[in-house]
């Protein structure tokens, strides 16, 4: 598939870029968002660990990778810390589309001000998706961080 072979070309461009960036001495920020080409509207706003769903089968999967993924992040985070140092490196995770909901549980008291309890289980869904990244990042960083 020809997209997917455009997608997986994006990360080793990224990569180098952040070891040439790093190579320049100078501080280095990585604004990070992840997406697919074919989600629809804003397709590079989702988490790194969104799976887009397609109605065939590619590779033995119902769903594609997005762009980056897990490891992507991994390899970015990395590339930016050993090109230009852990002091040098910032990051950011821009993450604005999770559609779903999650009931509130131990969450509920966050919420209790709210009215709409559906809107809140779709803002609990989507702190659930900032907080799962989150954890992500921070696996990648631990190494790094004395």
């Amino acid at each position: 598939m020809d997209v997917q072979s455009a997608v997986g070309s994006a990360l080793p461009a990224v990569v180098e870029v952040a070891h040439r960036l790093g190579r320049l001495g100078k501080p280095l920020h990585c604004h990070l968002h992840d997406g697919h080409p074919l989600i629809p509207g804003l397709s590079d706003h989702f988490s790194f660990l969104t799976q887009v769903p397609i109605p065939f089968n590619y590779g033995g999967r119902w769903s594609l990778s997005p762009m980056y993924g897990p490891a992507g992040l991994s390899a970015i985070v990395q590339a930016s810390i050993e090109a230009c140092g852990v002091e040098q490196a910032s990051l950011t995770l821009e993450i604005h589309q999770a559609e779903g909901r999650l009931p509130l549980g131990d969450a509920a008291g966050l919420f209790r001000h709210w009215r709409d309890l559906t809107n809140a289980e779709r803002m609990n869904y989507w702190l659930s998706v900032l907080a799962q990244n989150t954890m992500l990042l921070t696996s990648v960083l631990d190494p790094y961080i004395p």
